[in-house]
């Protein structure tokens, strides 16, 4: 059974004002687990590495990278899911990037807003000397790092898709992270990315039916505007998550 202190959670912020909440639910739900900040506010996206470094020095054997839009709702699930990666040889877990409401890009790659990892993996990389530009093909790097189809061997989404998919583009900076592990061997698994309809928000289940680990509410930089996301508007939507929040949590993540 893996102890709370075998886990570590690391935020890469934009320093809004959810960051107070998603903290305070980590800290009330896993008490003795660390979890590590780094601002993302500045040097993107070069910042959203830094986490490694900081991951590496813990004396963890599990990491969480979770966004601070992403609102723990089971801690019995979240536990589930280390579990998951202890007996079935799993060494990076999440919600893909494609195949669902909110993304269409490669589900081959692991969307970071809620990523499960092992440490151990993260001391065979360095990303300190990467650099990036951005062209037709999405995001490229020094180091050359890109999807390839190799990557699709033993690839196995074994959920209902509920959306597109796009292989050919680097949607994200951080596809390069997950393609290096994809060269070290490790094995990647995938979790249900159920849409749910009170907050338009992408709730993450290790299957369909299971219970919500967490929200996950998108458009963080945007929460108090107006635009439409799934006929709300984004500044309702976080309306509604905080005072759901508030229901369960009271004042104890104020």
């Amino acid at each position: 059974m893996v102890k709370e202190q075998d886990i570590v959670f690391v935020t890469t912020t934009l320093k809004t004002k959810w960051l107070g909440y998603q903290s305070a639910i980590i800290k009330k739900l896993f008490p003795q687990s660390e979890h590590i900040l780094v601002d993302g506010t500045s040097n993107w996206p070069n910042s959203w590495f830094y986490w490694i470094d900081r991951v590496k020095e813990t004396g963890a054997k599990y990491y969480v990278h979770i966004d601070e839009d992403f609102f723990i709702e089971s801690k019995e699930e979240m536990l589930r899911c280390i579990d998951i990666m202890e007996n079935q040889n799993v060494d990076l877990l999440g919600v893909p990037d494609g195949y669902h409401h909110y993304r269409g890009a490669n589900p081959v790659a692991i969307n970071t807003f809620l990523m499960f990892g092992r440490v151990e993996s993260l001391k065979k990389v360095n990303f300190s000397n990467i650099m990036f530009g951005y062209g037709q093909n999405g995001w490229a790097n020094n180091f050359g790092i890109a999807f390839r189809e190799s990557y699709m061997d033993g690839f196995e989404y074994k959920h209902r898709q509920q959306g597109g998919s796009n292989f050919a583009f680097e949607q994200e900076p951080y596809y390069a992270f997950l393609w290096t592990m994809k060269e070290l061997g490790c094995r990647f698994s995938y979790l249900y990315p159920h849409f749910d309809e009170m907050f338009k928000s992408t709730n993450p289940r290790i299957d369909e039916f299971s219970e919500d680990i967490g929200i996950h509410m998108w458009y963080t930089r945007q929460w108090s505007s107006s635009e439409d996301i799934h006929g709300m508007t984004n500044a309702e939507r976080y309306a509604e998550v905080e005072k759901h929040l508030l229901s369960i949590h009271g004042e104890t993540i104020v």
